[in-house]
């Protein structure tokens, strides 16, 4: 009997203890490489997150994909097989975050996406559904700069993108906006050019797209690498408009652009001017918290849209694990499975780059009005009002 009632309350110590396993969080991002201006971000995000959520610890894991595919299916196989961890955050780039999405499915771990693209999550089938992202879908950051061009009667467009997974988006982007619709006539796409992240001159392909005399240039583009063609135009003296794309909104962009970057327009998002954002939006407060907090860490007027989709993700792990708690515990493809479910049937989360309604066909979750218009005045970016 003594020895039952022994087994008994060891049974009782370890279930105890096992419902207390901390929570693993595996955090993939490009923090050197072209794309290092983002991944920085991000993982500076990530790291205001929750460290407890529900009584467990909660653990961050973080490595480097240094910008590259392969490094990022590397580390992710690592974080599942060594790290047993519960979901992952990340790869920033593209070409990573899609060269992962059957390694993440095949290990049934979820995973939030910081890449841009709807291929990420649409369609959805047996491997993305272990897919989600907080970053907002393609015609979320479209759709406001198209519609200010229609506005403005641009009636000749130039573009010039990155030559990888990115550009490639914005190419069938373009070839979706422009055509004529709701009785606007078409916008003439008189040039197409690409070029690489770290290519240090695009000064062949500006001279190229100068000489069919557009109305406007779209630059798609992100950090750094987005400054080159923007600085090319301004030395040859265009002065029409210039549209760039969310990458080309902070940071090193900003910098090696100055006096250049005056009059672009952009996909804005909240945390770009909160101050400037109507009470009426649906996530302002979540928003002003987030730049309190990054601004607190960071300086001053450092928050950004890509720092608020890292803490975003753990905003959808804070909200989710709860629910996946009372189903199985951390460390356990039970857990994994739960937690994926309950990220899928998130509502109402409000975050820093918008209200979150996940479903099990949306796995973005975000509503249209998550970006508006931006336009780069005197030093900031300024809301461009309807």
């Amino acid at each position: 009997m003594i020895k039952l009632k022994y087994a008994a309350v060891l049974a009782l110590l370890l279930g105890a203890a096992s419902a207390h396993a901390d929570i693993n969080v595996g955090v993939v991002l490009s923090t050197t490489g072209p794309a290092t201006s983002l991944g920085v971000y991000e993982r500076n995000g990530v790291q205001l997150g929750a460290q407890t959520i529900a009584g467990q610890k909660v653990n961050y894991i973080f490595l480097d994909d240094t910008s590259d595919a392969t490094v990022a299916l590397k580390s992710v196989r690592k974080l599942m097989s060594e790290d047993k961890v519960d979901v992952i955050i990340g790869p920033t780039i593209t070409p990573a975050a899609i060269a992962i999405i059957p390694v993440v499915a095949e290990g049934s771990t979820p995973n939030i996406s910081q890449g841009p693209t709807n291929s990420l999550v649409q369609p959805m089938d047996a491997q993305r559904r272990w897919v989600f992202k907080t970053t907002t879908n393609d015609e979320h950051e479209a759709a406001p700069l198209f519609k200010d061009m229609r506005k403005k009667g641009i009636k000749n467009l130039a573009y010039i993108g990155f030559s990888d997974g990115y550009g490639d988006q914005w190419d069938k982007l373009v070839q979706r906006y422009t055509p004529a619709q709701d009785g606007a006539p078409a916008i003439n796409v008189v040039a197409k050019e690409r070029y690489a992240r770290q290519d240090t001159s695009v000064t062949a392909q500006v001279i190229k797209m100068l000489s069919k005399n557009p109305d406007a240039i779209l630059i798609a583009g992100s950090g750094a690498g987005a400054s080159t063609p923007l600085l090319e135009l301004r030395k040859r003296g265009y002065t029409k408009d210039i549209y760039v794309t969310l990458g080309a909104t902070f940071g090193e962009f900003l910098k090696l652009s100055g006096s250049a970057a005056e009059g672009i327009y952009a996909p804005f998002a909240a945390v770009m001017g909160v101050d400037q954002i109507p009470d009426s939006y649906e996530a302002k407060k979540s928003a002003e918290q987030f730049v309190s907090m990054y601004d607190a860490k960071y300086g001053k007027g450092a928050s950004n849209i890509f720092a608020a989709g890292g803490w975003d993700a753990t905003k959808l792990i804070e909200a989710a694990a709860p629910v996946a708690l009372k189903k199985a515990k951390p460390g356990t493809p039970e857990f994994r499975a739960a937690l994926r479910d309950a990220i899928e049937n998130t509502h109402n989360l409000d975050g820093a780059r918008g209200r979150y309604n996940m479903t099990t066909t949306d796995h973005a979750g975000l509503d249209t009005n998550a970006l508006m218009l931006g336009q780069f005045r005197e030093g900031r970016w300024m809301l461009v009002k309807p």
